[in-house]
């Protein structure tokens, strides 16, 4: 009996997969909470690997790096909004 299929095939993934074609570790895009919040539902979970199209590694890279951005207070743990901070002067 075959398995569940957990997301796409290797070759499938490949094609879809963003960081894959442009070469990109999604480690180092941890501080980019507008990029991340793509792959992150408004809840606030990590969306799987069947939704992201991503390959394995990058699934648990960009796991990884939500992570991290969520430690770090960059991106908010509960919820998908990211707050677009403004300048405001005190006078």
């Amino acid at each position: 009996r075959k398995r569940a299929l957990l997301g796409p095939g290797a070759a499938e993934s490949r094609r879809n997969d963003w960081f894959h074609q442009l070469d990109i570790d999604p480690l180092d895009e941890t501080t980019n909470p507008q990029l991340l919040s793509y792959f992150v539902t408004d809840m606030g979970k990590i969306k799987s690997r069947a939704e992201t199209k991503l390959t394995w590694r990058n699934q648990r890279r960009l796991t990884k790096a939500i992570r991290r951005a969520k430690m770090m207070g960059i991106m908010p743990i509960l919820n998908k909004h990211i707050p677009l901070y403004r300048h405001v002067p005190l006078i």
